[in-house]
């Protein structure tokens, strides 16, 4: 099930080439449905869809920097380089379709095929250029915001007889090629550059995306290329936008962000649609089951809620002025789907005070499942639900007196169904499934993160003297890059800011709090 939030609904129309958000907020999920599905996307179904994938060694980068890049600004190398990746991997794209060269400007692509070594789809792009150099008979040449560029081995080995590949011929030539072929854009869409690095390769991995963002802005004008480029949202945060400018480049990006709004119309549309398929009740009936007193509804207005009368019959209703309301009339439907199934008082552990407490659902659903980047994505929302779903059913297998029926509660009708220690048990269920899950996300950190979880016991509140006394087997550098990491996963929140990270104060969000079971 995919929901479109207000995000997504801006990237549908296909106006931007920046998308960033946090871990979880649904990067992958938009950049899958384009590779795959792009032409059930109105503005994406003529495009050319083209996958760039490649998970760069930044180590490598900084090898090649010093080795063929002597005395130049290496901000132009990486310009370069993602230029030449770009063009390469949509001249590719372009070669396998029928009767390829079959035009001047496919004629063209055919040659830089053939002069780059590029025919080679599986090579990384530092092992082709480099490749390439190390002979002695290349010349790149680019022009990136009105800035010439060149890339030539003749730096430690100069020679007269080279061969030429000018970039902006290459493009002018892809772009004629792709409106020769009938699509509207070649859409080239950029993943997996974002992968958490610390220290010198963090340096490294910042130059490189901003050059990335200035080939992009450099590229926007010609019509018939787009890029779409996927960032963690901490490290677009951190980049340098002085050539750029920072309103241009936040201008040109959608933030993936899920609103508490969004997050109760995620969990709403899930119970609604397990209602429909469990033929329990439809949409209709929970509406006919749902207070609307407060809106003034006629019966005009009902009329055009009731999803089994055809749209052509909507049409011609005539439409009538509202006056603006407080709460929205799907904000309504959301919370008062929410409350069909959960109970409108949720078991809350209160740290202060060390007991549990009742306080109100939506409360607790705004309130519990934010992680270190004050984000709440739908797989927290999606988690937890399962596990509701699976406590409440061990709840009624093992107490087979009980039922579910449907009860007035204020006016609404509601199903006696989630009972609060069910939804309290599997929230301390579904936090040992998160922990477990972010401890994968990077394979580098995972026996640290193991230790950490295990030794930390209830204790909230760390630092970089805690690591080094706690992790005797993480030196003091990997100390450092650790904190860097649990923060941006969002296991750690900070709550005491300082420039120098030895001398943060950290915090576990209450997503990762520890919480007893209610006796």
């Amino acid at each position: 099930m995919f929901i479109v939030t207000s995000a997504v609904k801006k990237f549908f129309l296909n106006k931007h080439s920046v998308i960033v958000g946090a871990i979880g907020t649904g990067k992958s999920t938009l950049f899958r449905l384009l590779k795959n599905r792009h032409k059930e996307i109105d503005a994406f179904k003529n495009d050319l869809i083209i996958p760039l994938e490649e998970a760069l060694s930044f180590s490598e980068l900084s090898d090649f920097t010093k080795e063929y890049y002597i005395g130049k600004d290496e901000r132009t190398l990486y310009q370069l380089l993602w230029k030449f990746n770009i063009l390469s991997k949509t001249a590719i794209a372009i070669s396998g379709m029928p009767n390829f060269p079959e035009s001047k400007s496919e004629q063209t692509i055919n040659n830089f095929l053939k002069e780059s070594l590029s025919t080679d789809a599986y090579s990384s792009i530092i092992s082709k250029v480099k490749d390439l150099i190390s002979n002695a008979n290349i010349k790149f040449e680019a022009n990136i915001a009105d800035h010439p560029i060149t890339l030539e081995a003749g730096i430690k080995k100069p020679s007269t007889n080279k061969k030429k590949i000018n970039l902006e011929e290459v493009q002018r030539a892809i772009s004629s090629a792709v409106k020769e072929r009938g699509f509207d854009k070649a859409t080239i869409i950029i993943d997996k550059i974002d992968r958490f690095v610390a220290g010198i390769e963090y340096a490294i991995q910042r130059n490189f995306l901003t050059a990335l963002l200035e080939v992009d802005d450099d590229m926007a004008s010609d019509s018939h290329l787009n890029l779409k480029i996927f960032i963690r949202y901490d490290l677009f945060e951190r980049l340098n936008f002085s050539n750029l400018g920072y309103d241009k480049v936040v201008d040109n990006a959608v933030i993936l962000r899920w609103s508490k709004d969004e997050t109760l119309r995620f969990l709403a549309t899930r119970i609604c649609m397990a209602l429909h398929n469990a033929q329990i009740a439809n949409f209709h009936n929970m509406i006919l089951a749902t207070d609307l007193s407060e809106y003034g509804l006629s019966f005009r207005e009902r009329f055009l809620l009731n999803p089994k009368i055809p749209k052509i019959l909507k049409k011609v209703v005539s439409k009538k002025q509202k006056v603006e309301r407080d709460q929205n009339l799907f904000g309504k439907f959301d919370k008062s789907f929410i409350t069909k199934v959960f109970p409108r008082k949720a078991i809350h552990y209160c740290a202060s005070s060390q007991q549990t407490e009742e306080i109100g659902i939506f409360e607790f659903l705004g309130g519990h499942f934010i992680d270190g980047n004050s984000v709440c994505t739908p797989r927290y929302m999606l988690i937890f639900l399962k596990e509701v779903v699976n406590n409440v059913s061990s709840y009624y297998e093992e107490n087979p007196d009980q039922i579910s029926e449907l009860v007035l509660v204020d006016k609404d009708y509601e199903w006696d169904l989630f009972k609060k220690k069910c939804v309290y048990t599997a929230y301390i269920d579904a936090k040992d499934i998160y922990v477990k899950n972010i401890g994968t996300v990077d394979e580098k950190w995972a026996k640290q993160f193991s230790n950490f979880t295990s030794k930390k016991g209830n204790k909230t509140k760390f630092d970089f003297k805690w690591i080094r006394a706690n992790l005797s087997d993480v030196s003091e550098q990997d100390s450092v890059d650790f904190l860097s990491f649990l923060q941006v996963i969002g296991y750690l929140k900070i709550s005491e800011h300082h420039s120098d990270i030895k001398k943060r104060g950290y915090e576990l969000p209450i997503l990762y709090k520890t919480a007893p079971n209610h006796s």
